[in-house]
């Protein structure tokens, strides 16, 4: 009885791509600047941005948009072609969120009568309100697929979501002391925040449910990294300790912040253990976003 003898297909060695994660940050010596997550290849991106704040990436464009005190600006991501979009005004930007699709970035306003939630074009046209006569608005984020915003208000102390037309405001998590940056893992339908007050990184499900204290850095939390991308293949959150926001890279189980009077941002894992340093000399560091780069 004859054998049919398959034969077999010659191996042939595929380049697997390996993807890091760049941290972006912004301090308050006007630089904004990137590393890689393990700490190596610092890049200055730029050196002369006056107070730069929240930032916020625009990856398939290759640009990244920040708050700069009274303005906002965007650059490519290495920081050439610096531009102006929305020129300085009254009240502070803070927090900042992209909805690339819709061409429309939104922003926080405080320390201006009313204080409020804004959004434009891409390219700083059509500067609307959406939300006024809020407390002290900081950290946004979007969930576009579903039309809504999120924003946490400090001087309020809870959180709020809304239409993206800023129709149908609501509470999410109130009795809070001093939330400020917050993100979005719309895949498991979380809301991560960082209470600057009470030093306690925290989450709970979309409609506010099911809210949980991952951990507590004893000490203040002045703020977080406003619009990072969440990495949900990795279980991590990044966030920054000055005045602006908080994101989740959920790949490696780990959460980076920074505390900006001992030049540092650090990391350590989802419960707060296994703490150490990526970065031991930036000054101030306020806002941080992430993106992925394949090695």
């Amino acid at each position: 009885m004859s054998q049919e003898v398959l034969s077999e297909e010659p191996s042939v060695e595929q380049e697997v791509e390996i993807e890091d994660i760049l941290i972006y940050w912004t301090n308050r010596s006007g630089k904004i600047q990137r590393i890689r997550s393990d700490g190596s290849d610092i890049e200055n991106l730029t050196t002369d941005v006056c107070s730069p704040i929240g930032i916020a990436l625009d990856i398939p464009g290759g640009q990244m948009y920040w708050t700069s005190g009274c303005k906002i600006q965007r650059a490519n991501l290495d920081g050439s072609n610096v531009e102006e979009l929305v020129p300085s005004n009254k009240g502070i930007k803070e927090g900042i969120a992209l909805d690339i699709d819709g061409n429309k970035m939104y922003w926080t306003l405080w320390n201006t009568t009313p204080n409020k939630i804004q959004r434009a074009n891409l390219d700083g046209s059509d500067v609307e309100d959406i939300i006024t006569d809020l407390k002290s608005p900081r950290g946004i984020a979007l969930d576009v697929p579903n039309g809504k915003m999120y924003w946490a208000d400090l001087g309020a102390s809870k959180i709020q979501r809304a239409n993206l037309d800023g129709s149908d405001v609501e509470d999410i998590i109130t009795g809070l002391l001093g939330p400020n940056g917050i993100a979005l893992d719309l895949d498991g339908n979380r809301i991560y925040w960082a209470d600057e007050f009470t030093g306690k990184i925290q989450c709970a499900n979309l409609d506010g449910s099911y809210r949980k204290t991952l951990f507590v850095r004893y000490g203040k939390l002045i703020g977080t990294a406003i619009n990072i991308p969440l990495d949900i293949l990795g279980r991590k959150i990044y966030y920054a300790n000055s005045p602006i926001s908080i994101a989740l890279d959920i790949s490696a189980g780990k959460i980076y912040w920074a505390t900006p009077h001992k030049y540092k941002i650090q990391r350590a894992n989802l419960d707060g253990s296994n703490i150490e340093d990526v970065v031991t000399d930036s000054i101030l560091t306020i806002g941080i976003a992430l993106s992925t780069v394949s090695q």
